[in-house]
């Protein structure tokens, strides 16, 4: 009878611990690298940007930054295929790390 407790807890235990480990793993363990991407896409993002305005700075310098901010803002969409804020956030972010007064 012993054994046969034993058999029963034994079998009835695993699939129980399974689901538990399933459900911590999907509380837990996705979210981090759900955000673990985008961070990464978000670092992609701001280096587009920062290279973007360089080129556009060498391009056109004698021209204020306000007078190429579309191009640039259009450029780091079509590359990193985000939405316009992000995009024009990124740039914006590049040209005050670069202190453009321009």
């Amino acid at each position: 009878m012993h054994a046969l407790f034993l058999k029963v807890v034994d079998i009835s235990l695993l699939p129980l611990l399974l689901l538990v480990l399933g459900w911590l793993t999907e509380k837990h363990l996705i979210p981090l690298l759900k955000t673990e991407r985008k961070h990464s896409v978000a670092r992609y993002v701001l280096l587009l940007a920062d290279e973007v305005t360089d080129w556009l700075c060498v391009k056109y310098p004698t021209k204020k930054w306000a007078e190429w901010l579309d191009e640039a803002i259009d450029k780091v969409m079509d590359v990193a295929g985000v939405k316009r804020e992000v995009a024009d956030r990124a740039v914006r972010a590049a040209i005050l790390r670069k202190k453009l007064t321009r």
